[in-house]
């Protein structure tokens, strides 16, 4: 069975909870069960909207962290 690609959007200010999100996850990982993302896992030279879209476009689930620095982005 394919793992589900999990898309955790949220804001810079919120990075300690999304680590936090990202250790409860852990054992879904382990066992294969699903895959995460965010956009810290951008690298050097890569196009970061044409990334965030891509994993977007893939995602099974999409998890947002919302919180009020999130909801005054101008991003999401």
């Amino acid at each position: 069975m394919k793992s589900i690609e999990v898309f955790i959007s949220y804001h810079q200010e919120d990075e300690t909870l999304r680590q936090e999100l990202e250790k409860h996850l852990a054992s879904l990982r382990r066992e294969n069960i699903i895959t995460s993302w965010n956009d810290r896992k951008i690298v050097a030279g890569q196009e970061i909207k044409g990334e965030i879209d891509r994993h977007l476009n893939q995602a099974g689930l999409i998890l947002l962290l919302i919180s009020p620095d999130f909801m005054n982005s101008d991003y999401h």
